[in-house]
């Protein structure tokens, strides 16, 4: 299953839904940005699973996730991929809190 494309994040919050990033999957690359942030990892695709491994940098304010507010942090994904979304639960590099996650295709590579 090819997730190659260009794909929304977003991480549940108190308030709902809220958009974090833009991201570029491409042959096993991940590669994520707002405007005050850019991430870059990689992740495996197993069936309708994928599991993602990012280290991020907050170059602008640094917010607090994961209990912390740090400029550079790493992230794991693990989640389903169900036709043009995936959904899971992203975690740090301690484990000891985790946030779920929506990752919707936008549009494919081109």
């Amino acid at each position: 299953m090819s997730v190659n494309g260009i794909w929304k994040v977003e991480m549940l919050g108190p308030y709902g839904w809220e958009s974090v990033s833009t991201a570029f999957l491409e042959d096993g690359k991940y590669r994520a940005a707002s405007e005050d942030h850019y991430t870059v990892g990689n992740y495996e695709v197993s069936g309708n699973r994928i599991e993602i491994s990012t280290s991020g940098v907050q170059h602008g304010e640094a917010r607090t996730v994961f209990g912390k507010k740090e400029k550079n942090l790493d992230i794991k994904v693990e989640g389903e991929i169900d036709g043009d979304i995936i959904k899971g639960q992203a975690r740090d590099e301690v484990g000891a809190y985790q946030i779920s996650v929506r990752i919707t295709r936008l549009a494919d590579l081109a």
